[in-house]
């Protein structure tokens, strides 16, 4: 009735689903544990990297005005500053 390469076809498809349908091994599970670690391990790379950049601009703005003073007395005082 059903040809040979029809009936493997078949019985591949059933093998397939009977296997997707297994549950999760130890070694999923820790992978799985593993990404979800690697994942939160990221984002708080992503804060701390977030922070130094909110720190480094501060530091960039402290540095400018403080620059700005030093220009501001070097002038009141008559003293030459490089640029």
């Amino acid at each position: 009735m059903f040809s040979d390469s029809v009936r493997r076809f078949s019985l591949a498809g059933i093998a397939l689903v009977a296997f997707g349908c297994l549950p999760p091994s130890e070694q999923d599970l820790q992978t799985a544990q593993a990404l979800v670690e690697l994942g939160d391990a990221l984002s708080e790379i992503r804060a701390d990297l977030a922070d130094l950049e909110d720190q480094l601009d501060s530091l960039k703005a402290v540095a400018v005005r403080q620059d700005s003073i030093v220009r501001i007395l070097a002038n009141l005082a008559g003293v030459p500053v490089p640029r």
